[in-house]
């Protein structure tokens, strides 16, 4: 089984433009930056967290910038804002706010413009990542890469869906001892979000997403329900668990509808929600807590956890372990 993807959060301010220039230096590919200096107070802030092939970060700015990125190379990245940029990238020219995402492909510099007071946020993907997810899910190889329009719409449908997701792991990254450092919570986040990009964006094979498959058949279905059951508390996701059934991740989902009745996550959920039970009952309430125990079980949102236990068990998880 492949080991949890280590977590990695980065936190910058500076007060000065030379420090920001040497911040990029070493942490960024080649990037030049210049800065509208105004009369106001020059701040500015990066956060980023890491997970495995995906990056999240949000940066404020209280200037204008002007950005070039030579070339992204091998990654993907999309941008949006809370504010105003300008970008350029292959010949075109996107306007990225809170309502239209920047979609960047590999290959090709980046050129921006943002107005002063920005906050931008920017999702990266390892290209290779993008491509074998884009491949699972199909349940088939793909040529080359991914081939996205320049832009994606945040205001309805799962676009807003998708960039509600990244600003809520967005804050994770100023809060490096949160949950945001434990890979059984923000590995399936990262997932979402990989997952999320190619359902939501334009590409060729976007409409064969969305399509009903065919269920996988039921030794495919047995390994992935075996791998859960022997560690349930093991950061799966949709992708990985496909991995291990060796099947399409959309023949998978739909083999575990027709068998059980719910999704392969919501299956891993009911499997951690009942090892959660049987820890609580056998639990010392003088030595843990109930939010220790949902944590590590997988569940990153303790109202949620008593939500579910109560539906199941019928009452909440304080009173299994007090009684």
């Amino acid at each position: 089984m492949e080991s949890a993807p280590k977590v990695v959060a980065l936190s910058f301010s500076a007060q000065d433009v030379d420090d920001v220039r040497a911040f990029f230096e070493r942490v960024a590919v080649p990037v030049s930056a210049d800065f509208t200096l105004a009369d106001r107070p020059f701040r500015y802030r990066y956060e980023q967290l890491a997970c495995g092939p995906v990056g999240i970060a949000r940066a404020d700015c209280s200037v204008g910038m002007r950005i070039q990125v030579p070339d992204l190379q091998t990654s993907y990245a999309v941008a949006f804002a809370d504010g105003e940029i300008h970008s350029r990238h292959r010949g075109i020219s996107t306007s990225v706010s809170n309502t239209s995402a920047a979609i960047y492909r590999p290959v090709g510099e980046v050129r921006s413009h943002s107005a002063s007071g920005c906050q931008s946020y920017m999702v990266t993907i390892e290209g290779l990542a993008l491509e074998s997810t884009l491949g699972a899910f199909l349940g088939r190889s793909i040529a080359g890469p991914v081939r996205f329009g320049p832009s994606l719409d945040l205001t309805t449908g799962p676009g807003l869906s998708w960039a509600r997701l990244v600003r809520a792991v967005a804050i994770e990254a100023g809060s490096p001892d949160g949950l945001g450092g434990q890979p059984a919570v923000l590995q399936p986040l990262t997932d979402a979000i990989l997952r999320g990009l190619l359902l939501a964006a334009d590409h060729p094979d976007r409409p064969t997403l969305h399509e009903p498959a065919q269920a996988c058949q039921p030794g495919p279905l047995g390994r992935a329900v075996d791998a859960i059951h022997a560690d349930p508390a093991h950061p799966y996701t949709l992708t990985s668990l496909a991995a291990v059934a060796s099947v399409g991740g959309r023949a998978l989902q739909q083999g575990f509808r027709e068998q059980f009745g719910v999704s392969p996550m919501g299956y891993l959920r009911q499997v951690r929600l009942a090892r959660a039970h049987d820890e609580l009952r056998s639990a010392d309430p003088s030595c843990t807590g109930v939010a220790a125990i949902a944590h590590r079980w997988g569940f990153a949102h303790l109202g949620r956890f008593a939500g579910y236990y109560r539906a199941v068990y019928g009452c909440p998880p304080s009173v299994t372990l007090h009684g």
